[in-house]
C-alpha cells in the first residue's frame, strides 16, 4: 500500500480505532484451536495413561506368576540364599520393581526380601501378591509361601509423555499452518476489499463522488461492493442536481442582490444630494470638517447648513433606524425642516424644533396611541440646530436630545439639548414638548461641534465598551490649536484604533466648524477681558 493509501485509511480525528479484523479473527481462531488441542491432548493423555497402567499390571502379573513357580523349590527347602539371589536378579532386570519379598507360610517374617532405595519424591506404586504353590506326588497343589512385588507407576507417566510428544509437535505445527493460511485467506478475500471500501468512503467524504470499487464476486463482499457503487452513483447524481440548483439560485440571488444594491447605491446618491455641498459650508464658515459614516450604504443621520436672511443655519439630526428605513426618515425630516425654516425663518431655533416636532408627528400619523398593528410603529428624530449671525456676533442653539460643544481659549463647555425627541407618539392630551434657546457670544478662537450619539456609543477596546465622550473630548482638547482637517484626522485615528475589527454599531455624524468673524470684531475680541466662551444672553421657550 502506497503513502496515499496509507493516508486514506487512517482513522478520522476523534474516532477510536480498535484492533484489525484479521487480528480479532486470528485471536478467536487461535484461542479456539488451542482450547480444542488442549482438550484433545488431555483426553489422549488419559487414554494412553490408562492403557499403559493396564500393560504394567499385566506384565507384573506375568512376572509374579513366573517367579512364584521358580521360588517354590527354595521356599520348600527353606533355602533363603537361593531365594535371595533369585529376587535380586529379578529386581536388577526389571527397573519398575521397587521391592520384592518372599514369605514362608508358617512364618510372618520374610524368607528373603530386596528393595531399591527411595530417589526424590516417592512415586505411586501398585502391589502384586502371588501365592507360592508346590505340586505333590498325588498331583495336588499345596500353598507353601507368598511372593509380594511392589511396582512403581512412574514409568507409566514417562511412557505417556513420550507417546504424546509427537502429538504436541504435530498439533503446534498444524496450528501455525492453519493460522498462516487463515490470515492469508482473510487478507485476500476479506480485508483488502474492506480496506478499499474504506478508502473510497473517505474519498466520498472529501467530495470525490466518482469513486467506484471493481470486485467481480457474488458473495457478501461482492454484494456490499455493488451496494456501495449504487450508493456512490446516487450520491453523485443528487450532488450534481443540488449543485446545479444551488448555482442557479446563487446566480438569481446575485442578480437580485445586484439590483437591490444598485437601488441602494442610487438611494445614497439621492440622500447625498440633500446634504450641503462643500461650497455651501465654506461660504459661512471659516473652517469646518464633517465626519459622516453610515453604518450601511445609506444613513439615518443627516446634517444641514443653509444661509438665512441674517446669517446661516447649521444642524445635525439622528433619525430613527439606519440603513434604508433611516434614509427614508432623513428625506422626510430634511424636507420638513427646510419647509419650516422657509416659513418661520431661523431666528428662534426652539420654535423651529417645536414646529418640526408637530409636523413630523402629523406627517407620520403619530398623533395618538396606536390603534392597530399597522399604526404600532413609532418614528422620529433627535436634532441639534444653531442659528449663526456673524455680523451680530451671536449664535443661538436649541437641541432635542443632542448637545452643542463649544471649545475656546478658556476651555470646553457643553450646552445640553432638551430631553425631548421630535415626532414620536404622545399620550392623548399630553402637553406639547417645550424647547429652550441658548445664546452664545461669538469670539475669536472658538470651535463648535455638533454630533449624533453614534460616535460615542461605538463599542471597541479590549473590553468592548463604548468609546464615550471623554475620549473624544481629550482628542479635541489635544488638537484644539490645530486646523479642523487635522482634528478630523485625529478623531478618525481614535475611532479606527478603538473600533479595530469590530462592526460599526450605528450611523456616525460629527460636524465641527469655526465662524468667520469681521476683522473689527476679531480685534475687539482679542482685547476683550470677558471670561467664558458660552455666555447665555437670552433664553426663550417655544411650545409646539
Amino acid at each position: 500500500m502506497n503513502g496515499a493509501d496509507a493516508e486514506s485509511v487512517r482513522p478520522a480525528a476523534g474516532v477510536r480505532r480498535g484492533r484489525s479484523l484479521l487480528t480479532r479473527v486470528g485471536a478467536v481462531f487461535l484461542a479456539t484451536t488451542v482450547a480444542v488441542g488442549l482438550a484433545a491432548v488431555m483426553l489422549s493423555a488419559e487414554i494412553v495413561g490408562r492403557q499403559r497402567h493396564q500393560d504394567l499390571l499385566h506384565r507384573a502379573g506375568l512376572v509374579a506368576a513366573t517367579q512364584a513357580d521358580a521360588l517354590s523349590g527354595p521356599v520348600w527347602e527353606l533355602d533363603d540364599r537361593t531365594a535371595q539371589s533369585m529376587i535380586e536378579a529379578l529386581i536388577a532386570r526389571d527397573t519398575a520393581i521397587r521391592s520384592i519379598a518372599v514369605f514362608e507360610s508358617s512364618r510372618s517374617a520374610p524368607l528373603a526380601e530386596s528393595a531399591l532405595p527411595p530417589i526424590g519424591r516417592a512415586p505411586e506404586t501398585v502391589t502384586i501378591e502371588r501365592p507360592i504353590l508346590r505340586r505333590g506326588h498325588d498331583g495336588r497343589e499345596e500353598r507353601i509361601g507368598l511372593l509380594r512385588l511392589v511396582y512403581s507407576t512412574g514409568e507409566v507417566a514417562e511412557a505417556t509423555w513420550n507417546a504424546l510428544v509427537p502429538v504436541w509437535g504435530l498439533l503446534l505445527l498444524s496450528l501455525l499452518t492453519a493460522v498462516a493460511v487463515l490470515a492469508l485467506w482473510l487478507n485476500r478475500a476479506l480485508l483488502r476489499p474492506l480496506i478499499r471500501l474504506t478508502q473510497l468512503s473517505r474519498a466520498m467524504t472529501r467530495g470525490e463522488y466518482g469513486s467506484r470499487i471493481d470486485i467481480d464476486r457474488t458473495d457478501e463482499i461482492g454484494v456490499l461492493a455493488e451496494s456501495f457503487n449504487r450508493m456512490a452513483e446516487t450520491v453523485q447524481d443528487h450532488t450534481r442536481t443540488l449543485e446545479d440548483r444551488v448555482r442557479e439560485r446563487t446566480e438569481a440571488l446575485a442578480q437580485t442582490n445586484r439590483a437591490i444594491m444598485d437601488s441602494i447605491n442610487y438611494a445614497q446618491l439621492i440622500q447625498s444630494s440633500i446634504l450641503p455641498a462643500p461650497d455651501t459650508l465654506s461660504e459661512g464658515l471659516a473652517e469646518h470638517f464633517v465626519l459622516w459614516r453610515p453604518r450601511d450604504v445609506v444613513s439615518g443621520d443627516f446634517y444641514v447648513c443653509r444661509p438665512v436672511g441674517d446669517g446661516f443655519v447649521v444642524g445635525v439630526a439622528d433619525c430613527t433606524g439606519h440603513g434604508v428605513p433611516g434614509a427614508f426618515m432623513t428625506m422626510t425630516a430634511s424636507a420638513i425642516l427646510n419647509n419650516v425654516l422657509d416659513q418661520m425663518g431661523a431666528d428662534d431655533p426652539a420654535a423651529v424644533l417645536a414646529a418640526v416636532d408637530a409636523t413630523v408627528r402629523a406627517t407620520l400619523h403619530q398623533g395618538g396611541a396606536a390603534r392597530s398593528l399597522t399604526e404600532s410603529f413609532d418614528n422620529g428624530l433627535d436634532l441639534a440646530l444653531c442659528h449663526v449671525r456673524p455680523d451680530g456676533r451671536r449664535l443661538v442653539f436649541a437641541g432635542a436630545r443632542l448637545p452643542l460643544l463649544v471649545v475656546g481659549p478658556e476651555g470646553a463647555t457643553e450646552i445640553r439639548g432638551d430631553r425631548h425627541s421630535l415626532g414620536y407618539r404622545q399620550e392623548a392630551g399630553a402637553a406639547p414638548a417645550r424647547f429652550t434657546n441658548h445664546a452664545v457670544r461669538l469670539r475669536p478662537g472658538q470651535t463648535f461641534y455638533l454630533g449624533t450619539d453614534g460616535l460615542a456609543d461605538q463599542n471597541g477596546g479590549r473590553l468592548g465598551r463604548s468609546l464615550g465622550k471623554r475620549r473624544l473630548r481629550e482628542v479635541i482638547a489635544r488638537t484644539a490649536g490645530e486646523s479642523l482637517d487635522r482634528q478630523k484626522e485625529a478623531v478618525e485615528e481614535l475611532l479606527a484604533q478603538f473600533q479595530a475589527d469590530r462592526a460599526q454599531r450605528d450611523d456616525i455624524t460629527l460636524l465641527g466648524f469655526r465662524v468667520r468673524l469681521a476683522e473689527a470684531e476679531r480685534n475687539a475680541g482679542t482685547g476683550s477681558t470677558a471670561a467664558g466662551n458660552a455666555a447665555a444672553v437670552s433664553t426663550a421657550e417655544c411650545a409646539a
